[in-house]
């Protein structure tokens, strides 16, 4: 399997269509479809960005997937934690602690 296709892999798998990677990597449209398509390949900076919403980078390059690769479940709900700004990530995360430690406490 080659880098694009494991990147395309990676991208369903995350539940994103092509256009949200392209805006998470920084890249244009042509540029992502190149990448999957396996025409070029991404740098550093835009594999950087691509880990930062999910993405399992040590895999899309290595066919290797990391041991500590979080569940579908996990990894969409992150990337769209990464995708609101501060104000909207403080506010998130404040309302799932304040969940959970509810659910511990009736637990």
């Amino acid at each position: 399997m080659s880098i694009g296709e494991r990147l395309r892999e990676e991208r369903n798998r995350l539940g994103l269509i092509q256009q949200d990677a392209q805006k998470i990597a920084g890249v244009s449209y042509v540029t992502y479809l190149a990448y999957e398509q396996g025409k070029s390949f991404p740098n550093a900076e835009t594999l950087s960005s691509l880990h930062s919403a999910g993405f399992d980078v040590l895999y899309v390059v290595t066919g290797v997937r990391n041991s500590s690769t979080l569940s579908n479940e996990d990894s969409s709900l992150l990337a769209d934690l990464n995708q609101v700004d501060e104000k909207g990530r403080t506010l998130a995360v404040t309302t799932i602690r304040s969940l959970l430690d509810t659910y511990k406490r009736l637990s």
